[in-house]
């Protein structure tokens, strides 16, 4: 990874990290819909299917967004950027709707660090 800085670098692991959780954790929601054993309703299987295909592609642009980082490429920058945002503010609107939860606490300190290690000078630096 020559040329690229420290935190570039571990912004796109964690994008890639956040990315691939996203992906199992909707994989899991979209199968756990589909086979039920007919123990739910159609509408709840829907809404399961629906809500983990929506996370599943959020992880896959998670995912895309690192590989477009390591590349040095700046549409990888702006969508992790964009992931980030949106990733920071589903997260603090669950903690207001809902209260403090250690997960969801772990969720926004690490897209919290993403975002930082994202607008920090030297990973801006090294995508111009």
């Amino acid at each position: 990874m020559v040329g690229r800085p420290l935190t570039l670098i571990y912004a796109a692991g964690l994008l890639f990290l956040i990315g691939a959780s996203g992906m199992a954790a909707g994989g899991t929601l979209i199968g756990a819909a589909g086979n039920d054993g007919g123990s739910l309703a159609q509408d709840v299987r829907a809404a399961g299917g629906g809500i983990g295909t929506v996370i599943a592609a959020y992880g896959f642009f998670a995912v895309f967004a690192a590989a477009g980082l390591l590349l040095l490429k700046r549409w990888g920058w702006r969508l992790g950027l964009g992931l980030s945002v949106v990733g920071l503010v589903i997260l603090g609107g669950i903690v207001v709707g809902l209260g403090w939860d250690p997960i969801i606490g772990f969720g926004l300190i690490l897209w919290g660090i993403t975002f930082a290690c994202l607008v920090l000078p030297s990973t801006r630096e090294a995508l111009r």
